[in-house]
This record gives C-alpha cells, structure tokens and sequence, in this order.
C-alpha cells in the first residue's frame, strides 16, 4: 500500500469516512463496494488507536450472557461464524478453558446452562465446536498452573482469534482496490457546515506536508472512537459517551496450545490468557478514563491488577513483573450509562447523528463491526436519496484470502517460504498474516535472501 494524497484531498466526495480503525475501515470498504465516492482520512495510521489494541478475538462475548444481551452475543456470534469462513488466514478458531472454583462467579449449573445457549446461538449445539465439560483432574491434567484450592470441575468452549491491527489494514486495502481514497497522517481538524448545520465535511491537515484542505462530502461518518467527542462538539454534555479503558500485558507462552477465561477474586471481572505469536496476552481491565481522553498509558496500578489476578488463579505460571515482556491500552467508546460499572456498561452498537449530514458509531464490538459498518452505508444511501443496494461484504472473501481449500494453500505456501530460507514456523506466520500477498513477502526474499 503506498500513501497517494495528491488528488485525494480537496475533492468532493458522496462519503468522507473520518478515523482509520476497524470500523471507518469496514465502511469505507462497504461503500467503495457500493459504488460510492469515498475518501477515508486517519490521524495517524491505520488501526493505530483502539483497533490495534484489542484482546485479539472474533467471539460471541459468553460473559454478555450474564446481563441479557442475547441480541449482542447472537450478532457477534453469527458474525465469528461468516469470518471464519470469508477470512481463515486471518481468523483462527481457538478453544478455551474456562475452569471452575467454589468461589466463581457462576457455578457449574449456571455455566453448563450458559454455554449450552452460547452452543445454541452460535448454531453449534452437538457440534464439534460445542462446549465440553472436564472433571477436576482431567483439567490439572491439562493446565496444571491453575489454583487447585476450591477447584471444582471445568469447562472447554470455541471462539475466534485474529491479529487485530492486519484485518484492519487488509480492509483499507480492500476499500482502496475498490476505489476508496484512503490517507493517513492526515488529521481532521474541525468539521464543515453551512449556515443550517448541516454538516458538508471537514477541514484536514496532511502531517507530511503541513498543507491543510477542505474535504466536501455528501455525508460525513465520524469514526473517530474516543477523538469522536472532541470533533463533534466542544461540550461533551452535548455528546455523551462513556470511555473505558482496556490494559493488556505480554507475557511468556502458555504451556498448552488453549487460551483461558478467569475470573478474578477482587471484583469477580473475567480477564483471559490468549496465546499470541509465541507468547500469551493477558488482560484486559475495564477502568473509566475521563472525557476527551485519547491517549492512554498503562499504570504500574494496571500492571499490579493484571499479576495479581493472574497469581492467585494460575500460582503455578510464576509470573512476575520481571515476566511482562510488553503491554499496550486502548479506549472504548460506550453509550452513557450512569453509575454502572465499566464493566458492566452494554457494548451494544448504535449509529447517532448528533448534527444534519453526520452519522457517528458509538460501541459495539470488533466482531461484529462488517454488519454495523453494512448498516451505516445503507443509512448514507438514504441520506443521500440513492438507491439501497444488498450489502457486498456478506459473502465476499477478505482482499488477501487465499482461493479454494485454505489448508491446501497454506502448506504450499508454507513450503515455498521454507524453499526461499524461511524457519517453518516464520513461514507459517508470513502466510497467516499476509494472506495471498505473501508472494510479495518471497518475491523480497528472492531479491534480498539476507
């Protein structure tokens, strides 16, 4: 992907997408899909802010059972469904184990119960993704880190894994080939309108050149995440939101291929271990972040939380602050909901559209982004007086998914990479994020085998 600003600002457009992550990706490519004008502008780099920043999972949400988002769960399971079939270089099925103690937050009955409907609504009931049950041996005989006091029985289920900041990029991609200008480093400074408030686009600033130009659209999508609030308004009370905070720690490789869901004793919150590129992602939190914060650290208070949680389910790991090989944070942009927890705030997906000519994303999930992304597009269509076309991303393979039998293409491709030099597991790794422009990657490797 080269940067071609020139020609792409100052123009007017059906669509001007603002914010580069994984939702003002899946629109931009949705539109472009569509036949619309579209121009996708990011402040810094694709997937840069939150979308880069996630737990790594295409999944359902089991624990958003606990609160009734039956909708929630079914969307986002219906959607780790479709991209495990339009995506398997990027999207790879992972089981989880999820253990039981005497003071977990859900029994054995309520948890049977609730994987049996995350089984049901996922279409997956008796299949061979569906959960299964383990008695208290069986599972210290698979993870025998985990705190054995209180450990009563467990449980394995299916998710989703995906590398969060390539899905994104490849949908820029996408939404480039079909015809979507997109450019990064190039900032929204304040949003345009006529003398109504009807909203007509945005002014930007291209950071390569200091140039500033007027981008004109049809409709404006605000795609910003928790940089929304402050484009759309100077007062947040005019705009509510509620930002929450989500630390993850890298930490050495799990001694098994599963990753696992815990709770901890403190304040009863699920975190996970995610096996990630040879190591394992530990997180996340849920804290409150004030309005109009874009940047986040992660706190030596986040790190002490994550260790402490993790120490007193899985003793047997030893993982201490010597052990954190990295972290990173993102923020959350939710609906205002009050006084409830961070944790338990809906992560429900809405489309406002706080001023005439503007639509702006608020929640919802990275799973389940195609379908609200679809939805959005179908919204500037009747904006804009168009005709509503069927949504193109449904049924479309991923720009780099490979044709035909995925294991097929794999191993071959595998094999080429081992042929040019490549460790077989860096080959692996190449060809899973890459997609089909791994033949690029061997192409360099043939011109430069050092």
């Amino acid at each position: 992907m080269m940067r071609r600003a020139a020609n792409a600002l100052d123009r007017t457009v059906d669509l001007l997408v603002i914010g580069g992550g994984v939702y003002g990706a899946w629109i931009a490519y949705d539109a472009a899909l569509r036949g619309l004008s579209v121009i996708l502008v990011e402040r810094t780099d694709w997937a840069a802010g939150t979308s880069s920043a996630s737990s790594k999972l295409i999944h359902g949400g089991l624990r958003y059972l606990e609160y009734g988002h039956l909708g929630l769960v079914r969307k986002a399971l219906v959607e780790r469904r479709r991209l495990l079939r339009l995506a398997p270089h990027r999207v790879r099925a992972l089981r989880f184990l999820l253990p039981v103690h005497r003071d977990a937050r859900a029994g054995r009955i309520a948890l049977e119960l609730g994987l049996s409907l995350y089984d049901l609504l996922a279409g997956e009931l008796g299949g061979p993704h569906a959960h299964r049950s383990y008695g208290r041996e069986a599972l210290l005989a698979r993870c025998p880190f985990i705190e054995r006091s209180g450990l009563v029985s467990g449980f394995s289920y299916s998710d989703a894994s995906e590398d969060d900041a390539r899905y994104c990029l490849e949908l820029v991609d996408g939404a480039i080939g079909a015809g979507a200008a997109a450019v990064n480093a190039c900032e929204a400074l304040a949003l345009t309108s006529d003398s109504g408030g009807r909203v007509f686009g945005a002014r930007v600033r291209d950071a390569i050149t200091g140039s500033e130009h007027e981008i004109r659209a049809g409709i404006t999508v605000a795609a910003a995440g928790p940089w929304t609030q402050a484009l759309v308004t100077r007062d947040p009370r005019d705009f509510p939101v509620r930002l929450t905070k989500g630390v993850h720690l890298v930490m050495p490789p799990l001694p098994m291929p599963e990753a696992m869901l815990l709770t901890t004793r403190s304040d009863r919150r699920v975190f996970f271990l995610i096996p990630w590129y040879g190591a394992t992602l530990l997180g996340t939190t849920d804290t409150d972040v004030a309005p109009g914060t874009s940047e986040t650290t992660v706190s030596a208070a986040d790190v002490d939380y994550l260790l402490r949680a993790v120490e007193e389910r899985c003793p047997g790991l030893g993982w201490r602050r010597r052990h954190v090989r990295g972290s990173f944070a993102g923020v959350r942009t939710l609906r205002a909901e009050g006084s409830k927890s961070p944790s338990s705030v809906t992560r429900e997906w809405s489309l406002e559209s706080p001023r005439p000519g503007l639509l702006v994303p608020v929640g919802g999930k990275l799973t389940s982004a195609r379908v609200e992304a679809a939805a959005t597009v179908a919204r500037v269509q009747l904006a804009l007086g168009r005709t509503q076309t069927g949504c193109p991303t449904a049924e479309r393979p991923f720009p780099w998914a490979p044709p035909g039998d995925f294991d097929t293409w794999e191993d071959t491709t595998v094999r080429a990479g081992v042929v040019l030099g490549m460790d077989e597991e860096v080959a692996r790794a190449c060809a899973r994020r890459h997609g089909t422009t791994t033949s690029e990657v061997h192409a360099l490797v043939r011109e430069r085998p050092e």
